[in-house]
């Protein structure tokens, strides 16, 4: 598809690579199409040789997926999400357009971007790319988008989705009188965050329940595992430190 663009562009290599502020060799990679080039080298390639930009990024992104991927989830696009269940297929659909990545190759993206945005767990991009779960907080909305190389410049278009949807579900929700369940939960929420910090475990999931793994992180060794509240309060901490505290006393 570049080629052809170029050629129709009558530019040549050097001029394409001086126009985008790339090195002829990039432009010549991208072209020779033994690896999928970048979206934004695809993009600014696209506008010097005229070509529709949204045409472009689909082409881009069914050249990013692995042979045999199958059929896409449907989904709307973003200017037309409105509640949880176009969303929830938007960002399967997202995961499925950058190549599936693995839920321990999302987490290790995640990670490398927490500071600016938050960790995503495996078990959070499981339940996120099966439909169980939509990101609780733009935090973790970005953290997924992260995880899959979404290009970052689409981010304020998915976060507008994401706020529309939120914004839909509460005008669907019941009137709830003040306090009640939702304060209840809201403090037991705040409480086993408390339990488990006093563990030295710093959780990276909403509260899932006393008997339900919940995703954390030792702030001792860093270690990712899954605990249950309800072993956190009797005892129960970081396997890594807890072997290591046998070895040592051995």
């Amino acid at each position: 598809m570049l080629r052809r663009a170029r050629a129709r562009s009558g530019l040549t290599r050097a001029q394409v690579a001086f126009r985008i502020h790339r090195s002829t060799a990039t432009v010549q990679r991208a072209e020779a199409g033994r690896t999928c080039p970048t979206w934004p080298v695809t993009r600014e390639y696209a506008v010097v040789c005229d070509v529709d930009v949204e045409e472009a990024e689909l082409l881009w992104k069914a050249a990013r997926r692995p042979p045999g991927s199958g059929r896409l989830t449907p989904a709307p696009r973003l200017a037309l999400v409105r509640s949880a269940a176009d969303l929830a297929a938007a960002l399967v659909r997202v995961h499925e357009e950058n190549s599936r990545p693995s839920l321990r190759r999302m987490e290790e993206r995640a990670e490398a971007r927490a500071k600016e945005f938050t960790p995503l767990s495996r078990m959070s991009a499981w339940r996120i790319v099966n439909r169980q779960l939509l990101p609780s907080s733009v935090r973790q909305l970005c953290a997924y988008l992260a995880a899959c190389q979404v290009p970052e410049e689409s981010f304020p278009a998915w976060i507008r989705a994401w706020h529309g949807v939120r914004a839909h579900e509460k005008s669907l929700a019941p009137a709830r009188p003040a306090g009640g369940a939702r304060e209840h939960r809201w403090i037991a929420m705040a409480k086993a965050r408390e339990t488990m910090q006093e563990r030295g475990l710093r959780p990276l999931d909403s509260y899932p329940g006393e008997h339900t793994p919940w995703a954390a992180r030792c702030l001792g060794c860093g270690q990712l595992s899954r605990f249950r509240l309800a072993s956190v309060r009797e005892g129960a901490g970081c396997p890594v430190c807890e072997a290591h505290s046998k070895h040592s006393a051995a």
